[in-house]
């Protein structure tokens, strides 16, 4: 076995484990050296990073690659790459390929995409794109929920947009006992291009899996938001857009380019780029002056609302899905079991945790074994640790005895109704979520020690209401870029 095949079997073992930009770079020697088989499996990874530009490139490379070689098989597997990557042409190889090769998910999933593409009608689209979505194939998923996407714009129905745009940020479905020895397993069979074994294992790993909780209806959350406003962000080819909720009606709104969004967001400063902050403020228009429960675009997670002049000193809440933000607001908000953890690496974090424990009584503690023992029976949870943003499960902060992982959280049999993540960027909040909190504070934004625990105090102070606590906190003390994740 060659260098070349090595690497590409390595990276396709760390693509099928979700490790995709780990397995972009271990491609890179072997791209620039045009070993088709790597060109692929970089289309494939751009595909699962977002990058469609890119991932066309390279599958138009690697089907001019199998095409030179003669190995006229594959050159369909590159179409069908080019297809999950927004290619405008379906070549009806595609559709043969996936017919022959019906047992894996993927080709299963990318015949229902080729079948979006084709259909005739809006109604036929949209069958296929939800039977293509139920079988949960990574690298097709994108492009079905934005032909669905295309649809629902085209017919101004935003009430679809909404429904494409909630099922896009969905929750994954939880992980069951037996999931990890299978999912390895199939790791292995997908290198090795063991066809009959990848179809056995995925028939098995599907039926380990528990379902994905599905999204609530949007009638549900309309009643349950009572005066609130909800504001949901969709980014779509290039566009953002918006579908707002107030006053039991459902509007659609265009805010123009994503990536103008996203630059204003990496050049927000109230002092260094006003325009920035003028641009971003007219975001939060259509809530007018209620309180808002904000689901952000990919553009948008690290918008720091308490920075716009609309956002100062109004109660946000920001969720990753509308059905995460109802499922939070109906789970009580307790308050009566606190626990305070300050980290060995912040000069602040000792004095702010003794300040909140004369204050409110409660447990301390120092590492990561007592944390997570502790958690589960309390009510409360107080981090003031450095926290290390990377992917959801290796996020982590750093405690005493070492760092306290996403993936640790994960095993939590329950998180407390409100945790406070006094830490820089720690990106934990969504995993707190789906173990069961109500409310995650966490801040987009390095944390600033002089100012920190006085706003931690005031924030604890009225902590029955945490996002208007947060907001009045962050208007006394300054934005901080802490922003209150879940139902405030």
């Amino acid at each position: 076995m060659t260098a070349w095949q090595v690497a590409v079997r390595r990276a396709e073992a760390l693509l099928a484990a979700g490790h995709v930009r780990q397995a972009g770079a271990l491609l890179r020697s072997a791209v620039a050296a045009r070993v088709p088989e790597a060109v692929l499996l970089a289309a494939r990874c751009a595909v699962r990073d977002g990058d469609r530009t890119a991932a066309r490139a390279l599958a138009a490379q690697a089907e001019d690659l199998f095409r030179a070689a003669g190995r006229s098989s594959l050159v369909a597997a590159a179409q069908a790459v080019a297809l999950c990557a927004g290619a405008p042409d379906v070549p009806t190889a595609v559709v043969a390929a996936c017919d022959r090769r019906r047992g894996t998910t993927r080709s299963r999933a990318v015949g229902w995409l080729a079948r979006a593409r084709l259909a005739p009608t809006r109604r036929a689209a949209v069958a296929a794109c939800r039977a293509g979505l139920a079988l949960d194939d990574p690298d097709t998923r994108g492009e079905l929920v934005n032909i669905a996407l295309d649809h629902a714009l085209n017919s101004a129905d935003a009430r679809a947009v909404w429904r494409w745009g909630e099922g896009a940020a969905g929750r994954p479905p939880e992980v069951a006992p037996g999931v990890a020895r299978v999912r390895a397993e199939l790791r292995l069979a997908r290198v090795r291009r063991d066809r009959e074994r990848i179809a056995r294992l995925e028939r098995e790993l599907r039926g380990l899996a528990r379902p994905a909780t599905p999204a609530v209806p949007l009638n549900d959350v309309v009643d349950a938001l009572g005066d609130r406003a909800l504001l949901v962000f969709v980014s779509h080819r290039e566009r953002l857009v918006g579908v707002s909720v107030v006053d039991r009606r459902v509007r659609l709104h265009d805010f123009g380019e994503a990536r103008t969004a996203a630059r204003h967001v990496r050049a927000l400063s109230l002092a260094a780029a006003p325009h920035a902050v003028a641009d971003l403020d007219r975001l939060l228009r259509p809530a007018g002056d209620r309180p808002v429960v904000v689901v952000p675009s990919p553009e948008l997670t690290r918008v720091p609302w308490a920075a716009l002049p609309s956002g100062r000193g109004r109660a946000v809440s920001v969720a990753p899905s509308a059905s995460c933000w109802h499922r939070a607001d109906t789970r009580p908000l307790a308050l009566a079991r606190r626990l305070w953890v300050a980290g060995p690496s912040l000069r602040h974090a000792h004095r702010e945790v003794e300040a909140l424990h004369r204050a409110h009584g409660g447990r301390v503690r120092s590492t990561v074994e007592e944390t997570l023992r502790e958690m589960p029976e309390v009510d409360v949870a107080h981090i003031a640790a450095h926290g290390v943003l990377d992917d959801e499960s290796s996020s982590y902060l750093r405690l005493a005895d070492g760092p306290l992982h996403g993936y640790h959280l994960e095993g939590l049999a329950r998180a407390p109704s409100v945790v406070v993540l006094s830490a820089c960027e720690p990106g934990l909040a969504r995993v707190l979520l789906r173990r069961g909190a109500r409310v995650v504070v966490e801040s987009v934004r390095p944390v600033p020690d002089d100012r920190v625990v006085d706003l931690m105090v005031d924030l604890h102070a009225n902590l029955a209401h945490p996002a208007q606590a947060l907001a009045d906190a962050q208007a006394r003390h300054g934005d901080l870029g802490f922003l209150c994740v879940g139902s405030g």
